[in-house]
């Protein structure tokens, strides 16, 4: 029997990075998965997934993502809110548009996805809600946006997961590094290949495996909170950066 099998999953962000790398996981171990992004040929392109084409900021079409779900498959077991953005502007040049759209996706999101989801969790007395924030979250950058997004996503967490626990719903987050994704890409350039990465992170070693991630390492760590393996993880957020946040 595979990991997952016979359960009902919703993947936010699927269509690529962490969230695809999650849904090919999600798949392979037997779930039935509901992807939803805003990009539909990306969203298309994921096999085996069942695709609902979205912006994560309509809340009437996540409500009806729901529903379907409901609808098709009778329950939901997992929920795994990923879907992300970011602007690389530092304060002085930062907007406040550019903060409430990335809290908007970032936060705002997740909050919406789990008081959907959490009803039908609640009625089985079984649930998984993984949410994925950052090492930004622990350590920061001038990314003043990305970072209160992630920062709150994690704090979140944790008072969701004392909030749900009673009912067999356990929540824990993720907190990525530097992973080679769409988000790396700044200006046309892939930020795991600048002279300065290769340099500070990879040859000093302030990542100590001396790398980046790939998004199949941090699916296969969802996986793990996602799954009945995981029995005694409540309120977690787990790092899975090469031991970035380790380092001084």
């Amino acid at each position: 029997m595979s990991v997952l099998d016979s359960r009902v999953a919703m993947v936010t962000g699927a269509a690529s990075g962490i969230g695809r790398a999650t849904t090919n996981r999600f798949v392979a171990e037997g779930a039935t998965v509901i992807g939803i992004d805003r990009d539909e040929e990306g969203l298309n392109a994921v096999p085996g997934i069942t695709a609902f084409t979205a912006d994560v900021r309509d809340h009437d079409a996540l409500q009806r993502c729901v529903a379907q779900t409901i609808d098709q498959h009778g329950k939901i077991d997992i929920l795994v809110n990923n879907a992300g953005m970011t602007y690389t502007s530092r304060h002085l040049d930062s907007t406040l548009e550019e903060w409430h759209h990335t809290l908007a996706v970032n936060l705002d999101a997740y909050y919406v996805m789990a008081k959907l989801v959490t009803p039908h969790m609640i009625e089985r007395q079984y649930g998984r809600i993984v949410n994925v924030a950052s090492t930004q979250a622990i350590a920061s950058e001038p990314l003043g946006h990305y970072v209160a997004s992630k920062g709150g996503a994690a704090a979140w967490t944790r008072a969701l997961a004392v909030d749900l626990a009673e009912h067999g719903i356990l929540v824990n987050g993720v907190a990525p590094g530097a992973v080679r994704t769409a988000m790396s890409i700044i200006d046309g350039e892939d930020e795991c290949e600048t002279d300065v990465f290769k340099e500070w992170y990879v040859a000093r070693r302030k990542i100590p495996l001396a790398r980046a991630g790939a998004p199949e390492e941090i699916a296969n760590v969802i996986l793990f909170l996602s799954g009945d393996q995981c029995t005694y993880i409540c309120g977690h957020l787990l790092v899975a950066d090469g031991g970035l946040t380790i380092t001084f």
